[in-house]
């Protein structure tokens, strides 16, 4: 009997050794194929790191379905289901962003292949990280963008030292439209209602317009999981400078059996008066809303997605900015303190803004392969933005504008061969109108635009060929001496580009484009008349603008080689007619106060630049970056250096990546440091008040999900010495310095 149950016990015992398995694999860049080393994969209640080789072995499982989750830092978390029969050895691609935003990689776009264009993404997951409620939130460490900034909470991105309607906010497929010519206007737009985030640049926007000289930042819609799900992330930020916080709600739910995805989203914002390094900066207060709905449901080849949002937002103007007489002015232009100083509040007093922007779209997807991918959307899209001058007092909005805009897009994809073609249309009408003191008019505009891009892709080389026009007319309705006038204007253009890339070996790519644009002279510059509330200056266009044209070449070189990442992209860019904002160097006393004067002017520029960045892996857990933007712009018909161009900047930052440590996993800690020069390009006689001095500022922080939970913290402190400094590119250095020390602390939690 002992005998017969020991062969028995014997037996089972090399039965459940037969069924043990092996899994093993490399986890490789999707992008490069390099190995990403320091990886977390987990199955069940076990989990290994990837080896610096990117390689990973589970040994003894079971046959049988296993659930697999492969986490790294900068990516979004990737789970798979895999059925286990035998030893197994896989390779698993993941989308990886070096250092959570920095690398630009090649890749697909939700409609088609990036092609020639050079794209930074941004993760659903780092936007998160990031408590992403605004694009300069959401791009604050994406190398060459930088921003034009009025105080604390309005920041416009720069790209190629461009901004405003030179840089097009596409959101999906479909053009944000607000009173976006303001510099201090800021896109009004949730970038957490978003999947992910991009910044196109080269010469492949041409289909998201002709006027995007600087580049394209494109928000993707929500992509959904391919299982049936309900995800609830909860976000929070709490930070010291200005003091305030963010909460936030994010509900995500897919069905498999209906195919229908959803997702909810609501953020709300609160500031106070944010503060220098020696004193309150009175009246920078603000607060902002947000929510959308996203749902997208998927037949056979059709596929349909609605999307509705609002955005809103109260913002208080720096009190010292708003001057009551020119002895007061004179006074505030040259001095090392504002003039107004009062102690810390939430309240939001005038001068003031309140903006609401309301959007909703409908959109068509359709594949076969006769047609190709069609897709085809319809946006409707209402700004409010209301400007409370401080000498009305109590009386309401000084000015009251309201813009509505109905777009029609048009996009299909064809692959013809070795070929792919690219080829659609669009439409728009817009009409804006106005209340109480006059700045530019009442107008009607309506824009129409067509493009072609074919592209011969080849494994180791790419060509890509573009073409697009653009027709205009604006019509415009406004009181000279009781008498009213409408003027019309007819714009109408071509736009070209010719781009592509080769790969010189498995570790160098190179990048070229050139192309030509044309931009329209849009309403303010042509009509501005008066004080520009949100800037604190009185601006004066002229009738006489005519469009600009520009003229392209860019490079770039990417390398990519164990350990050692790099690349540069050069840029050169011809402008005729070039329209920018010049000061006058004079002062006006005006019923709403004293402010420097600033006029439109057309001269014929140059942009020449380079974007650099170097990456460097030490070992397994710290790893170097160096970023550097170079900038050289002149007006060459007058040989005088143009008003408003961000100087030299270099940043680095050492990083730690945390592996599985103290309960801390899949995180890290870094360490930055960033220099600005001063600028020293500008002219002597033109500017009210001298280019202020060069600036080091230092920052760190710490993030990690703890233990196994789905818990994601970070801990941060910007401006870590508290310099005092002013920056070239806020409109608010003439009257006080920029912000001062911040800690600050971001909760994600998702269940």
């Amino acid at each position: 009997m002992r005998k017969l149950l020991a062969m028995l016990v014997f037996l089972y015992t090399c039965k459940l050794a037969l069924s043990q398995v092996t899994l093993s694999g490399v986890i490789l860049d999707s992008a490069t194929r390099e190995p990403l080393s320091n990886t977390l994969i987990a199955l069940k209640s076990n989990h290994v790191i990837a080896n610096e080789k990117g390689r990973f072995m589970f040994p003894n499982l079971s046959e049988g379905n296993h659930h697999l989750m492969i986490s790294h830092v900068g990516c979004d978390d990737v789970h798979l289901e895999i059925l286990l029969l035998k030893d197994t050895f896989i390779n698993l691609f993941i989308p990886h962003h070096l250092h959570s935003l920095t690398e630009i990689v090649k890749r697909a776009s939700s409609n088609v292949d990036a092609g020639a264009q050079l794209i930074e993404g941004v993760s659903r997951k780092k936007l998160e990280h990031l408590a992403a409620v605004s694009i300069s939130d959401a791009l604050q460490e994406v190398s060459g963008v930088h921003f034009l900034r009025m105080g604390a909470s309005i920041a416009k991105p720069l790209i190629n030292g461009m901004h405003s309607n030179r840089v097009s906010i596409i959101n999906d497929d479909s053009k944000q439209e607000g009173q976006q010519w303001g510099r201090e206007h800021a896109p009004e737009i949730d970038p957490l209602s978003a999947g992910s985030l991009e910044v196109i640049k080269g010469a492949s926007t041409l289909r998201f317009g002709g006027d995007a000289m600087g580049g394209v930042i494109r928000l993707l819609p929500a992509k959904f999981d391919d299982t049936s799900y309900n995800r609830l992330t909860f976000l929070t930020k709490l930070e010291s400078n200005p003091r305030g916080g963010l909460v936030g709600l994010k509900y995500d739910n897919y069905n498999v059996k209906t195919a229908l995805g959803q997702r909810f989203v609501f953020n709300a914002k609160r500031n106070g008066d944010s503060r220098s390094s020696e004193h309150y900066l009175s009246n920078t207060g603000f607060y902002q809303l947000s929510g959308s709905y996203f749902g997208l449901l998927k037949r056979n080849n059709n596929e349909w997605s609605l999307n509705a949002s609002y955005f809103g937002q109260k913002l208080g103007i720096l009190s010292s900015s708003h001057i009551g007489n020119l002895t007061d002015l004179n006074r505030a232009l040259p001095s090392d303190t504002p003039l107004i100083i009062n102690p810390f509040t939430y309240e939001i007093g005038l001068p003031s803004q309140v903006i609401h922007h309301f959007s909703g779209k409908l959109k068509w997807k359709y594949a076969s392969e006769r047609i190709g991918e069609l897709t085809a959307s319809y946006t409707v899209q209402n700004n409010q933005r209301q400007e409370f001058d401080s000498h009305r007092g109590s009386k309401g909005a000084a000015l009251d504008l309201n813009l509505w805009t109905q777009q029609l897009n048009l996009w299909v994809v064809k692959p013809i061969n070795q070929f792919k073609l690219q080829y659609g249309a669009m439409g728009e009408s817009q009409q804006n109108k106005f209340q109480g003191r006059y700045f530019i008019p009442n107008y009607l505009r309506y824009k129409s635009g067509a493009f072609a891009i074919l592209t011969a892709e080849k494994p180791r080389s790419l060509l890509e060929a573009g073409l697009r026009y653009d027709y205009q007319y604006v019509s415009t309705f406004r009181y000279q001496k009781e008498i009213l006038l409408n003027e019309k204007f007819n714009y109408s253009g071509l736009s070209a580009n010719l781009s592509g890339w080769l790969k010189v070996n498995e570790d160098m790519k190179t990048y070229f484009s050139l192309s030509t644009r044309m931009r329209n002279p849009d309403i303010n510059e042509l009509f501005s008349d008066g004080l520009h509330h949100g800037s604190a200056q009185l601006e004066f266009g002229s009738l006489d603008m005519t469009k600009e044209r520009a003229y392209s070449l860019s490079s770039a070189i990417h390398y990519v080689h164990n350990k050692l990442r790099f690349r540069v992209e050069p840029f050169y860019h011809y402008f005729q007619n070039f329209i920018y904002l010049k000061p006058s160097g004079e002062t006006q006393l005006s019923i709403r106060g004293a402010f420097p004067v600033f006029n439109y002017v057309q001269t014929n520029a140059r942009f020449l630049g380079n974007d650099i960045d170097l990456q460097y892996q030490l070992n397994n857990h710290w790893s170097t970056q160096i970023d550097a933007s170079f900038l050289w712009v002149k007006d060459i018909k007058n040989n005088r250096y143009i008003f408003g161009i961000p100087s030299q900047r270099i940043k680095g930052e050492l990083k730690y990546a945390i592996i599985d440590r103290l309960g801390l996993r899949n995180g890290h800690f870094r360490f930055g440091a960033q220099y600005v020069a001063r600028q020293n390009r500008v002219e002597d006689d033109e500017d009210f008040a001298v280019s202020p001095s060069d600036y080091f500022l230092l920052h760190s922080e710490i993030g990690a999900h703890y233990k196994k939970t789905p818990l994601h913290f970070s801990l941060g402190i910007n401006n870590l010495l508290n310099t005092s400094y002013r920056d070239y590119m806020n409109r608010y250095r003439y009257y006080a310095n920029d912000l001062g020390r911040n800690f600050y602390i971001i909760i994600n939690y998702t269940i």
